[in-house]
């Protein structure tokens, strides 16, 4: 008796990505929080302006990656990525 190959449960899957999408969301927020709570003190932003943009930065990939996570189609969504350096991993993705 030979076992079948499991099938991948899709909605279980579906369900996991979503999460995984949410909490990208929640952490984009957090840091865009934090990037706010830092941009409040002058000194900081004196001395520390290229990190706070890498903060910014790490947000806005985040949400775009949630966004392909919540996509219907994440392939024709990257076409809508809004940061190019993320956009462009995407454009020729490699070979696993």
């Amino acid at each position: 008796m030979t076992e079948e190959p499991a099938t991948p449960d899709t909605a279980r899957i579906a369900a996991h990505l979503t999460t995984v999408a949410d909490v990208l969301t929640e952490l984009a927020a957090e840091i865009e929080d934090l990037g706010t709570t830092l941009c409040l003190d002058p000194a900081i932003i004196a001395h520390h302006v290229g990190t706070l943009q890498s903060i910014d930065l790490i947000a806005q990939k985040q949400r775009w990656l949630a966004t392909l996570l919540h996509a219907d189609c994440p392939l024709s969504a990257v076409d809508t990525i809004g940061v190019e350096a993320l956009k462009a991993r995407f454009a020729a993705p490699r070979a696993h």
